[in-house]
This record gives C-alpha cells, structure tokens and sequence, in this order.
C-alpha cells in the first residue's frame, strides 16, 4: 500500500492508495481525469458516512484532503465539492428565492467557511461578486485556499478567524452574510456575540442567510444523534441518551461533555433565537423576507421530494403558512431564513 505522503506532487492518472487511521483509501483512475474514491475501514466498527465519491481532484489535492479529514468523513468531504448537488442545491434554492438570479455582487462573507464548499460555489454563482469565506481552523483555511486554486476560482479569499467571537480585522461591510449549517456549532455565548458582530457587518439593504440550520424543536434530532424526542429532554439526559445510543457512538465519543455536543450541533436553532440575538444591536431593524414568488411554507414544499406524500406535504404546507403568519415561524426540520437590514 502506497504512503499518502509519497503522493504530494503526484500528477499521474493512475491508481493509487492512500494510509488513513482507520483504514485507507482506495483511488481508482476513471475517464475525463477523474477519480473513484473508496474507504476502506480496516473493520466494520470502523464509522463510515459515505462509503465512497467521485472526483475531478488531483491526486495531491486528494492529499491535502486527507491531512484535514478522517477516514469516516473524507468521501462526505470531496461530495461537498465534487457533487453538483450536494452543497449547492440547498445554496441555490434559497439565494435564487430571494434575489434575482446573478444580481448578487460587492461583497459577500461566508461566515464558518469549512473547507470552502459553499464560499467556492457562490463565486461561481456570482462571478461579479467577491466571496470571502471566514473559518475559525487554520487547516482549513489552506485545505479552501488550495482547493479553490486548484479549481480555478479566483474570486474566493479565505482568512482565519482569530477566534470564536470575532472576524478577522479589516473586512465588510458586506452586501450578504451566509450561515450555511453553521448557527447550530455556535455555542450560546457565541450566538449571542456573533449574531450582533455579523449584523453590524452587513450593510443596509443587505441579507443575512441562514439555512440547514435544524430546528431546535424539531421531534427527531437528526443532525448529531439521530434520535426520536431527545430534544425535548433535559440537557443531562440528552447527553447520556447522545453518548449512548446516538446513530454515531463510538467509544471516543461516550466521553463527550455538553460543551462538546453543543459544538456538534445537538440543540440546533429557532427563528426566534436568531431574531433575539440580532435584535442585541441598536438601529437597523431585521426584516424576515418573504420568497419573490410565494411565501416561506411554498418554498419549503418546493425543496421537498415531488413524488412522496405529496398531498400529507401541501398540508403541513398548510400548516406552516398559518404559524408563519401567526407567529413568524415555519417549524420544519431545518431554519431557513432570510433576513435583511433595514435602516
């Protein structure tokens, strides 16, 4: 089995394979270029979210991407920016609902960037805009900035965050601010730091996005444990019932404290936190928009599967048009929102 680290400045299409902890990977020349990657856990109690991918990375950037990410998650990670749909469907359904097609230009932060997934597809989206992605993990920050070199994208920056509270010094205003599956890793003294601090960035006019966000109330906690009514339980009992029983437990993980499961995303959000948090800043008054063509319970029903339970969805559509109207909120499973600072 070949040693990643042999692999730095590889530049043939040929099959290889590359050490993880846990297991390898398994790299599989196809046409055009491109890639299989395969992860092969070295046993079945080995955690593996995605089995394997597609790629159109070189095999030194299938390299870097190794040094950030593990043998559960690698394929999950290339997915994000080799699948079309994978990052960018989400991004594009709610940016599209709300703004006309490629209007968006000036500056754009993608605040808790990652690996710059989103930040590289909204460049691409707005070609006139320029996009900086914010990440508080100094390895990612070079993992995006290599990716997005590799990539052609020339319209993305990435910087460090210098720390959980904070951006970095100099950058915004910003036409737009996106919180893309990022509010729920906020621990509550950040949000309440981080929703002000991001607002007072944002120009008048401007939108702050948030989405695939899970909804705090939501019966199945399915982003960290994926376990029935857990989130109307005690924090104490949440974690015992999280470390034990969570789709994802093992023996590391029956240590974490609350802290931990916070920053995993385990209590997610509300629409009135959100607003609550934001609302810390004196002035500009943050308005939830409305989609261009119909209403906020429309557009979650648009997002859902067209040929499954179709007649059940319109009327829980239904549903969330009344609570919107009566109470601001659409309680799906996921916070979507879209809101702008008016003066």
């Amino acid at each position: 089995m070949e040693n990643g680290n042999s692999m730095g400045t590889a530049t043939q299409h040929s099959a290889a394979s590359i050490e993880m902890p846990g297991g390898y990977l398994k790299i599989d020349p196809l046409p055009n270029f491109r890639y299989r990657v395969t992860a092969v856990p070295e046993s079945p109690q080995v955690f593996i979210a995605r089995e394997s991918c597609e790629t159109d990375f070189s095999l030194a950037l299938i390299q870097a991407v190794v040094a950030e990410s593990t043998i559960g998650w690698i394929c999950d990670l290339i997915a994000r920016h080799c699948e079309p749909d994978y990052v960018s469907q989400a991004l594009k359904h709610q940016l599209d609902a709300f703004r006309p097609p490629g209007e968006m230009r000036g500056e754009i932060l993608d605040f808790g960037c990652g690996s710059g997934a989103s930040t590289i597809f909204m460049a691409r989206m707005f070609p006139h805009a320029q996009v900086t992605g914010v990440e508080l993990r100094e390895n990612a920050v070079e993992l995006a900035t290599r990716i997005a070199q590799g990539t052609g994208v020339t319209n993305a920056r990435f910087l460090l965050s210098p720390s959980g509270e904070s951006l970095p010094a100099g950058i915004g205003p910003f036409d737009g601010i996106m919180l893309s599956a990022v509010y729920e890793h906020l621990l509550p003294s950040e949000r309440l730091t981080l929703l002000p601090l991001l607002w007072s960035a944002l120009k008048p006019g401007g939108i702050l996005y948030i989405n695939q966000t899970p909804h705090r109330w939501s019966p199945l906690e399915h982003h960290t444990t994926g376990l029935w009514f857990i989130n109307y339980l005690p924090d104490g009992l949440a974690r015992y019932l999280a470390n034990n029983y969570a789709r994802e437990a093992p023996e590391e993980n029956r240590q974490r404290d609350w802290e931990q499961l916070l920053r995993a995303g385990i209590r997610g959000g509300t629409e009135p936190e959100i607003l609550s948090n934001i609302r810390q800043t004196p002035g500009a008054r943050p308005v939830v928009l409305q989609p261009r063509q119909g209403d906020r319970a429309a557009h979650w029903l648009a997002a859902t599967n067209p040929g499954r339970m179709r007649t059940a969805k319109k009327a829980i559509a239904g549903l969330f048009r009344m609570t919107d109207r009566l109470f601001g909120v659409v309680p799906a499973t996921q916070v979507e929102m879209a809101i702008r600072k008016d003066a």
